[in-house]
């Protein structure tokens, strides 16, 4: 929602990340709803959705509160760098396989020192999550596959319990620094849980390799054109 925000509607980037938390809210609900209930077997792992957001909370408000003395230019190709480490993760999946033909069914087995990385992890993509306003899960859900061994679906739908606490501490942090269009917010979430409930959906049973490489071609696309270039103001 951020790079649609910055280069449809010249938001700029500290109120299109703050706008993008603010309504990633409902829709992240919805979507964990369905990946939960949706299914013989739950798509998530709650135990690993707590854990990270244990960390992710706090990082977020740390992110939130650094995003305004942060220069724009930054903010945006960070945004862009992280859209391609994204987009990098989904095609590999899609080629080579790995977690997105994994056991759905599986569940994480974690002990103490990997739930404490878990936390630590949560909370560094809870502070890039606050700082720029992209979704957490496109950071999560490679963290979760490659770092701790949870299936591509069942990442995909613990990412989207987790990064709640994020995207709140996140929203209500940019809102105090005037960075929110509540009104944007709202009509995102109005477009976008139905849009969720239909994607989370059609995730559950469309082969994921399919999935994962489309999406991160669009990852990928968004990324080149969210990188400022020279001669270009940054908006």
């Amino acid at each position: 929602m951020v790079p649609l925000q910055v280069l449809w509607t010249k938001t700029t980037q500290r109120r299109a990340s703050g706008t993008s938390l603010a309504a990633i809210l409902p829709i992240g609900i919805v979507g964990a709803c369905v990946y939960y209930f949706g299914s013989r077997a739950p798509q998530l792992d709650l135990k690993v959705a707590v854990f990270l957001m244990i960390g992710s909370s706090v990082g977020a408000l740390v992110g939130a509160g650094l995003a305004s003395r942060v220069p724009e230019r930054s903010l945006r190709m960070l945004v862009a760098v992280l859209l391609v480490v994204a987009a990098a993760s989904e095609v590999r999946d899609a080629i080579v396989g790995g977690g997105a033909v994994a056991d759905t069914t599986s569940r994480s087995n974690l002990g103490p020192i990997a739930l404490a990385l878990l936390v630590l992890s949560g909370a560094v993509i809870g502070t890039i999550s606050g700082l720029t306003g992209v979704g957490g899960g496109i950071l999560v859900v490679p963290t979760l596959v490659f770092g701790f061994g949870l299936a591509q679906r069942v990442a995909q739908g613990t990412s989207l319990l987790a990064i709640l606490p994020t995207a709140a501490v996140g929203a209500i942090v940019h809102q105090r620094h005037g960075d929110l269009d509540a009104r944007a917010a709202g009509l995102m979430s109005l477009s976008g849980a139905p849009a969720a409930l239909l994607g989370a959906a059609l995730a559950i049973w469309l082969p994921q390799r399919v999935l994962a490489c489309l999406f991160g071609l669009l990852l990928a696309v968004v990324a080149v054109r969210m990188w400022p270039r020279r001669g270009r103001p940054v908006v």
